[in-house]
């Protein structure tokens, strides 16, 4: 069973934290002083809007307070309880917080707004991103560790990416707030149309895991608190091969198309797997003479599509799976997370037509009378 864990290193102006705070349900919790003051460095990353805070603040004083519990039920409850204890036990004081595992600090005086009261995804943990000259950027994760779980490393080769990364790193997060367990080593997952896979780092032995993690959160938290998780590659495979391994390029940038395509149509929808499969009129290898609709899914197989050739009913007419089709029709692969109702019509230049009537919208809220 995962642990879940957070700590906070707390400088002061040489005030001590109050040792009154209450302690989390089922908790174990450890506040120790440093035995000497351990402040970040000119080389250690920080993260968030109060990144460069400790070249402002001399603190006098240093304290580690700890939070550690298996993980059962809601991951949630747990960090709005640490929230109450972390905000009860530094009440009143001057100086500087730091989420260590997240590598986020924040000013004492405004912890209240720094510390989510409602646990998001995002607010669990930070990305990195360095530069890798011509191999690109490599992402890693701070903070997953919270939940037990390793960190995320990955690579891609296009900095317009790094919003999208980020966002693929909210949506495992979201995936391991849902889910009572870890990511294992060799397991796979749905990626929109793409697949990815993650392999630890160290590889199947397993361990040591401590030395993955910042050299900052080394020397703040004890091994004997926090032993570390280790890291995850990710690596994506290209639809229909199972054995090349690549960088998260493509799926990145997929991702990106297709939510800028909502985005721009004022629509949520959600990508279906290159395995699903699509109903087909006629030959089809371009966009142009194309009509495409999402109906509503006949299997668990089947994405909804339905795609017919305008200009002759000849060929083929049966299923086949959206990988195969965006072989043939690459650009396919962008309209895909569109919602069902929709209707795409392309004439014989090429031109779309977008049918949104048949799409059933969210409805929004009426407001208030003023």
């Amino acid at each position: 069973m995962p642990t879940l864990s957070c700590f906070f290193a707390i400088y002061t102006d040489g005030e001590g934290l109050h040792d009154s705070f209450p302690s989390p349900t089922g908790t174990d919790v450890f506040l120790g002083e440093m035995g000497s003051l351990t402040l970040p460095g000119p080389r250690d990353e920080l993260f968030g809007p109060h990144a460069n805070i400790f070249q402002r603040v001399k603190p006098k004083r240093g304290f580690l307070l700890g939070f550690r519990r298996k993980h059962r039920g809601r991951a949630e409850t747990f960090f709005r309880e640490v929230r109450t204890a972390v905000l009860r036990a530094t009440l009143g004081l001057h100086g500087v917080g730091l989420d260590v595992l997240r590598l986020t600090p924040f000013p004492l005086q405004t912890a209240n707004e720094a510390l989510p009261e409602d646990l998001l995804a995002e607010d669990l943990f930070s990305v990195g991103f360095t530069e890798m000259g011509e191999h690109g950027l490599r992402a890693e994760t701070i903070g997953l560790s919270k939940l037990g779980q390793r960190e995320i490393t990955f690579e891609f080769t296009d900095p317009a990416l790094m919003e999208e990364a980020a966002l693929m790193c909210g949506h495992l997060a979201d995936y391991l707030l849902d889910h009572n367990k870890r990511i294992a080593h060799g397991q796979s997952m749905s990626f929109g149309f793409d697949r990815i896979t993650f392999f630890s780092a160290e590889g199947e032995a397993g361990g040591p895991f401590r030395g993955w993690h910042p050299p900052l959160v080394q020397k703040l938290v004890p091994e004997d608190l926090f032993p570390g998780v280790g890291v995850l590659e990710v690596h994506s495979y290209p639809p229909g091969n199972g054995e090349k391994r690549e960088d998260l390029t493509i799926p990145l940038r997929r991702a990106l198309e297709q939510r800028t395509l909502l985005e721009e149509l004022d629509l949520t929808g959600d990508a279906p797997h290159s395995t699903s499969t699509a109903q087909v009129k006629g030959y089809i290898t371009r966009l142009k003479e194309l009509a495409a609709t999402r109906e509503e899914s006949a299997s668990s197989k089947d994405s909804g599509w339905r795609f017919r050739n305008t200009a002759s009913e000849s060929g083929e007419n049966g299923v086949m799976t959206l990988g195969d089709l965006a072989r043939r029709v690459p650009e396919i692969v962008r309209f895909l997370a569109l919602p069902q109702g929709v209707k795409l019509t392309w004439n014989e230049e090429g031109v779309l037509d977008v049918d949104r009537t048949r799409v059933e919208l969210d409805e929004e809220e009426p407001l208030d009378d003023a």
